[in-house]
């Protein structure tokens, strides 16, 4: 058995299907863990969710943000995606990197990791991307939650300097998907903008490697699980 939930994912909507096995074994004891943590510390906690591109961690993150809310009503979630500390495409292009958007090297780690700091001590904006104009956008999303879950491929990353990343979170997760499904849903997306061939293609030189560099140079996370 399967609940579908339609959610807004960077301006568009997007059918959410989850099993239900899934929510109650998985999602559902997440969301207690971290419940019981804040209610423990009585502070903010702040909570990476890291996994391959093509992942659905974006939309796995809302349906969290939205499980949540309606399981508890005592303490406030909000989940934020990483993307909003891509460098700008004029950047990029000074870097000679417009052509790797969406690699390690394309986000401003520092950045992100001054945020969290910042984040732990008291409620600020967060830049978001746009998938509108395909530039990251700031203060356009006003952090204020007592639970933030940040959601990106490279959270834990051992590599540096994204490993100074891991070090300032207060729980970490790990969210496993088939290479093959990743494969034909990073295709399948692509190909609506750019055609099947070159699809296809630009999986083979950007794609597959962002998810080969995920696997081989991720720590273990404090929970971790699979989704099919």
């Amino acid at each position: 058995m399967k609940t579908m939930n339609k959610l807004n994912v960077n301006g568009q909507m997007v059918e959410a299907i989850y099993r239900e096995e899934d929510i109650e074994t998985i999602f559902k004891p997440l969301l207690e863990r971290w419940y019981k943590m804040y209610q423990a510390k009585k502070k903010r906690i702040i909570v990476g969710l890291a996994a391959c591109p093509g992942s659905g961690k974006s939309t796995l993150s809302l349906f969290l943000e939205t499980l949540f809310c309606a399981l508890y009503k005592d303490v406030s979630f909000q989940s934020i995606g990483m993307d909003g500390f891509h460098y700008t495409n004029q950047a990029l292009k000074e870097k000679q990197l417009l052509n790797e958007k969406g690699s390690p090297n394309t986000f401003d780690v520092y950045k992100l990791k001054e945020y969290i700091i910042k984040t732990k001590k008291e409620d600020c904006f967060w830049p978001a991307y746009s998938r509108i104009v395909h530039e990251p956008v700031e203060n356009e999303v006003f952090i204020q939650s007592d639970i933030v879950l940040i959601e990106g491929n490279y959270l834990l990353s051992e590599e540096s300097p994204w490993n100074e990343i891991g070090m300032e979170l207060d729980d970490t997760v790990f969210m496993y998907v088939d290479k093959e499904i990743l494969k034909e849903r990073l295709i399948q997306r692509k190909s609506l903008s750019i055609g099947y061939e070159k699809a296809c293609l630009f999986y083979e030189n950007s794609d597959s490697k962002n998810i080969d560099y995920v696997l081989n140079t991720k720590r273990k996370a404090n929970v971790e699980f699979t989704v099919k």
